[in-house]
């Protein structure tokens, strides 16, 4: 197994070391363990893309980025395609799906939700 699969499965089991999850018009940007800033997308064609920032930026900065501010950065991009196995397409999948309830506060709505249960 990839040694970034590995990592991807770490992050999707340790939920509570993602921090500061937002979005731009394409991307959705996170920090993993108060120090690693990390970004994550899906193409038109439902391929996942996941995004390592090794710089000093922040990830708001990083956020905010436009066409030439990215000249420069330093970045690993990892492509579930190119790892080439269902398990990099699933973790990705899973990882952008927790990111993106996170930008959307979807776990405090299904919470929420749940606990009516309670009332019952």
């Amino acid at each position: 197994m990839s040694k970034v699969v590995q990592a991807v499965n770490a992050m999707i089991s340790n939920p509570g070391q993602i921090t500061k999850v937002m979005r731009n018009q394409r991307e959705l940007f996170f920090v993993y363990k108060g120090k690693y800033n990390w970004s994550i997308t899906r193409n038109d064609v439902g391929e996942y893309f996941l995004f390592f920032y090794a710089g000093d930026d922040s990830i708001e900065s990083l956020a905010h980025y436009e066409g030439m501010d990215w000249e420069g950065t330093a970045m690993v991009t990892y492509a579930a395609s190119e790892i080439g196995t269902k398990e990099a397409t699933a973790s990705f999948s899973e990882l952008h799906t927790l990111i993106k309830e996170r930008v959307y506060g979807v776990n405090e709505v299904l919470d929420d939700i749940i606990s009516d249960m309670d009332d019952l």
